[in-house]
């Protein structure tokens, strides 16, 4: 199916937004800020910033995402970086006359931060990840990561699965960075 690092920038949003209901993040909208390249040269070595905002009410929370297609793990200090970031302030939805007139009260809780990476992380991130409360997502072959999981049978995926899945990101009991297909919440 397909390799994630071949991932193009313009699939990046609606993988990440998929990915993120999925893991049971309620979005209710998630927009792209920017597009950097990770590697002078090299358009295939990039990070995307995606911001957003949790339709749960009351609590809703800003959401913070790093998109980063690279050869090389993420490592602590990307992490770091992530940790510190805040989100950017929200535009107004709708048209000047529909805004409230007094001030909306800002969001009370931390943002949700989440890192997305296409090729994984090594322990020492996923370590300052656990402790900066950042949501780690390794993009893979949607084929190759259905196999990998519980719900494989053997022989070939059924053919909804999609061509890129994300997986969450742990460390088992040996200190080892190891990956898990995410399950969709039943309702």
């Amino acid at each position: 199916m397909g390799n994630p690092r071949r991932m193009r920038p313009d699939e990046v949003e609606i993988v990440v937004a998929r990915e993120l209901r999925k893991a049971g993040v309620p979005l209710s909208r998630i927009r792209v800020l920017a597009r950097r390249a990770l590697a002078p040269g090299d358009e295939s070595e990039y990070a995307i910033d995606l911001a957003g905002t949790t339709s749960a009410e009351p609590a809703r929370r800003d959401v913070v995402v790093e998109f980063r297609n690279e050869a090389r793990d993420v490592d602590a200090a990307v992490m770091n970086a992530l940790g510190a970031r805040t989100p950017p302030a929200q535009p107004a939805d709708g048209p000047r006359r529909l805004e409230p007139a007094e001030p909306v009260s800002p969001m009370a809780e931390e943002p949700l931060r989440v890192m997305v990476s296409t090729t994984g992380f090594d322990a020492a991130a996923v370590r300052a990840a656990k402790s900066l409360g950042v949501m780690l997502l390794r993009v893979a072959d949607g084929r190759e990561a259905f196999l990998r999981s519980q719900w494989a049978m053997g022989g070939q995926p059924p053919a909804w699965v999609p061509e890129y899945m994300a997986e969450l990101v742990d460390l088992g009991p040996t200190g080892e960075v190891r990956y898990q297909l995410i399950v969709s919440p039943s309702r």
